[in-house]
């Protein structure tokens, strides 16, 4: 098993229609070469894969276990899903661990990490819940929320309307959450503590990267920590680059439930629904403008040409970057919202049909946000103004006004649920 555990890029996942998925390439499988040049990172395959992009065929070295095997094949994409990986760092004689953590993946792009960490967090405690339910019970599917900041916070589920707390305290799992107001002695106390009593900790920013991660252990006394995050580059487990800006404690080990028991989540569901009726009547949450009252803030910066006309380049290009990840993951996070609801459509038997409705809504409003993306070059050097145009956000204010309209509808529909009843 050692011997799997190298440096460079191994593939964790396959697009459809996969050139390498069909040549037998197998997820787990590490790329050594590209046409004879060895292979050590991303970018470099970028590079290599334009290199001889006028070339008739590619030659690929692939790893896996002990044994390297060649393929042939077209250049051009690969269809694949990579990670960089290193070395794994050194143990200490005083390390305290939790193992059994699965890694944490980037695969899609528009994983919430939040979400992910906290599922394999439950694992740990035998407790299995798809990622879908797990969401939706946080309300957070339901959430869409704006500040003219353009931070990303946006969409962290612990800021303005907090879905997280939302699912704790609906789920009835006891926790503790700890920011930035606290001193780092006191975090560290608290991880220390936690990881003492064989209970992982949810984190934020353990990578500089705001985003959410697992803490698995330490050592020397809570200044090494080791950690699961999407941003981790080694096999088994991962140092943290820094200390944490949030955690989240639980208390106690949240208890076991049954994933096919639909019944014992009945008030829970409930619950989630009532938490998107009041996203939709409600003006702002913990200082952001929320639901339809969040969408007109985002339009009227949208139509404000002079605006963008007067921003410097690289805050046109923050705001470009951020206004298309809220487009990608509202659009997500709706269709999430409608296959949540229809899940649970039968156990509401006479709330079926309104339930049928707002599957159908929040389906159609996730088609209306993705439908009027387009391709922006984040990762290159390119003049994002010519991608973020006028005519492009225009088409954005029309996609978004017809989210209001449907989110009007949602409201209506809600307010008749018999099931709040």
């Amino acid at each position: 098993m050692k011997s799997d555990i190298i440096e460079g890029l191994q593939i964790v996942g396959f697009y459809s229609n996969s050139q390498l998925a069909e040549r037998g390439v197998k997820e787990g499988d590490w790329i050594i070469e590209y046409n004879g040049e060895k292979v050590t990172s991303k970018a470099q395959l970028q590079e290599l894969k334009l290199k001889f992009q006028n070339s008739n065929n590619i030659v690929l070295k692939i790893r896996r276990g002990d044994v390297e095997e060649y393929f042939q094949i077209w250049p051009g994409d690969l269809g694949i899903y990579l990670a960089e990986r290193e070395k794994n760092p050194d143990i200490l004689p005083n390390a305290k661990r939790i193992e059994n953590i699965n890694r944490l993946e980037k695969r899609t792009g528009i994983e919430n990490t939040f979400f992910g960490s906290l599922i394999n967090i439950l694992k740990v405690f035998e407790v299995e819940i798809n990622l879908t339910t797990l969401m939706g019970l946080s309300a957070f599917p339901f959430r869409i929320q704006f500040h003219e900041s353009w931070t990303t916070d946006i969409l962290d589920p612990t800021k303005g309307f907090d879905c997280a707390k939302f699912l704790f305290d609906n789920l009835n799992i006891k926790y503790k959450k700890i920011e930035n107001g606290s001193t780092p002695e006191h975090i560290n106390k608290a991880i220390i503590c936690s990881i003492d009593k064989r209970i992982p900790v949810l984190a934020k920013n353990l990578y500089g990267k705001n985003e959410w991660g697992i803490i698995t252990g330490y050592q020397n006394q809570g200044k090494g920590i080791f950690c699961r995050s999407y941003s981790d580059k080694t096999i088994d487990y991962s140092l943290a680059t820094q200390n944490p800006d949030c955690i989240i404690i639980f208390e106690t080990k949240p208890k076991t439930f049954e994933s096919d028991d639909m019944l014992q989540f009945e008030k829970p569901k409930i619950n989630s629904l009532e938490a998107a009726k009041n996203m939709l009547s409600t003006e702002i949450f913990g200082g952001y403008l929320i639901g339809n009252f969040a969408i007109n803030k985002w339009i009227n910066i949208l139509e404000n040409n002079d605006y963008f006309n007067s921003l410097t380049d690289k805050k046109f290009r923050k705001i470009c970057i951020n206004n298309n990840l809220l487009f990608e993951k509202y659009s997500f996070n709706f269709l999430i919202a409608s296959d949540y609801l229809e899940s649970f459509i039968e156990i509401f038997p006479d709330s079926r049909e309104h339930l049928k409705r707002l599957c159908k809504f929040y389906k159609a409003e996730g088609k209306i946000l993705h439908d009027c993306q387009k391709f922006i070059p984040i990762n290159s050097n390119e003049d994002l103004r010519n991608f973020f145009t006028q005519q492009f956000r225009n088409n954005q204010v029309i996609a978004l006004i017809k989210i209001q309209k449907k989110n009007n509808e949602i409201l209506t529909i809600m307010e008749k649920l018999p099931l709040f009843k």
